[in-house]
């Protein structure tokens, strides 16, 4: 019965799994000791660059 008249979709995803820093604004000074090294990092905020995260859903119908 459940199969004929029901469905069932399981979602998952994962934002930023191996937790790694978003860096940006790199150095474009030639002189400077930090030539090429990243003087910023982006905002810490779900989805944009912020710490791992786990989204778990599912839809059913029928």
């Amino acid at each position: 019965m459940f199969g004929e008249r029901w469905r069932l979709a399981l979602i998952g995803e994962v934002f930023n799994l191996y937790n790694a820093a978003n860096l940006s604004g790199h150095s474009g000074n030639l002189t400077s000791v930090a030539f090429g090294q990243p003087t910023a990092r982006f905002t810490q905020v779900f989805g944009s660059g912020g710490p791992r995260a786990f989204q778990l859903g599912a839809r059913l119908s029928f």
